[in-house]
């Protein structure tokens, strides 16, 4: 990583699996030469296993943890991945083991790329659990295959507009890279999407977040069960448990970056303080610009209602500063719960 720079590489993780015929080290080194010359080559870090076995692949990305994973190597009609065994004989690895493994590393795999035959069944079982997959629909030749992943590798690297689905973006960079050497196999490859993530969602907004962050922070660096438990009678349950969520999703960019972490710290120690806030603010935005998958989530789990109990909505709002107001108006069996401090009129 480029020091001074604010984001960590991309780890790609290149899985070869080597039986027969294939052309896979020209795949891999053009998927190198792609990165090498990108806009944004210092952006990437790549790691290649070969001949790979399914506890070789387990135990990659458990150790490499890589944003990015591409196979390449044969598939089978009914979406398996041929792999080898201990005596270097094939082994196929059917759909459900993939997304069984990969929905142990959905905390940082972001991308999966099938680039073998058949593979969209594997892609879309993999696709329950991680945001990108990418597999074929039939069998692929392997100059088509080569020439997708150049394209992709290319897409990937070029520096794009914030807007921009950077995955989806280079996914269609890998078919143009097809259609443009002639070959009649750009329908082959196919993009699947987690369903959250697919979904339209409104912009982040960061004032909100920090809004909603600000009670817990105090509770949320200061994790125990009596922290747990002041939290929860304080803020109640609904405000903690997603507060918690939200957190156990922005904890690693925080602490990975020491200015986010130590505004986050300023904030819990004096919560009222709104020009700590606008510190936060600044810093987790430079956080969720840089990562859209993240923030999409985040939006998402803000906008979702809370429930105390059976069709009950509970409201939030987060009011301070002179003559600013809360207005509203509560019917039936509801409770208002809060903090209130200064003069207040009721």
């Amino acid at each position: 990583m480029v020091k001074g720079q604010t984001t960590q590489p991309q780890k790609i993780l290149i899985l070869a699996a080597i039986p027969h015929g294939l052309r896979l080290d020209k795949e891999i080194r053009e998927v190198e030469e792609c990165i090498r010359r990108a806009v944004r080559r210092d952006m990437f870090d790549v790691d290649i296993r070969t001949a790979v076995r399914p506890q070789d692949i387990r135990r990659a990305i458990a150790e490499e943890k890589p944003q990015i994973v591409h196979f390449c190597g044969h598939g089978l009609e009914d979406g398996s991945l041929l792999l080898e065994d201990d005596e270097g004989q094939n082994k196929a690895v059917p759909p459900e083991g993939l997304a069984s493994l990969f929905e142990l590393h959905a905390d940082y795999v972001n991308c999966i790329l099938l680039n073998a035959c058949h593979s969209v069944k594997s892609a879309e079982a993999i696709s329950k659990y991680v945001n990108y997959a990418i597999g074929m629909n039939q069998q692929i030749q392997d100059q088509s295959a080569i020439q997708f992943a150049q394209g992709f590798y290319d897409g990937l690297g070029y520096a794009t507009l914030k807007i921009q689905d950077v995955f989806q973006r280079a996914f269609q960079e890998g078919l143009v890279a097809i259609k443009l050497e002639n070959l009649s196999q750009a329908e082959i490859p196919v993009i699947k999407t987690r369903i959250n993530i697919d979904k339209p969602h409104k912009p982040m907004d960061i004032s909100l977040l920090v809004k909603f962050l600000t009670p817990c922070l105090p509770f949320l660096l200061n994790v125990g069960n009596k922290a747990v438990e002041g939290a929860s009678q304080k803020l109640g349950e609904d405000v903690w448990r997603k507060g918690t969520v939200i957190w156990g999703k922005l904890q690693p960019k925080v602490e990975g970056k020491a200015a986010t972490l130590e505004a986050a710290k300023d904030v819990a120690n004096d919560p009222e303080d709104e020009d700590l806030q606008t510190a936060l603010r600044v810093q987790l935005k430079k956080i969720l610009e840089r990562e859209p998958t993240l923030a999409a989530e985040i939006a998402q789990i803000l906008s979702e209602k809370s429930t105390t109990e059976a069709g009950g909505d509970n409201t939030q709002q987060y009011v301070s500063g002179t003559g600013n107001q809360a207005i509203g108006k509560m019917e039936g069996n509801a409770k208002a719960i809060g903090k209130v401090h200064g003069n207040v009129n009721m």
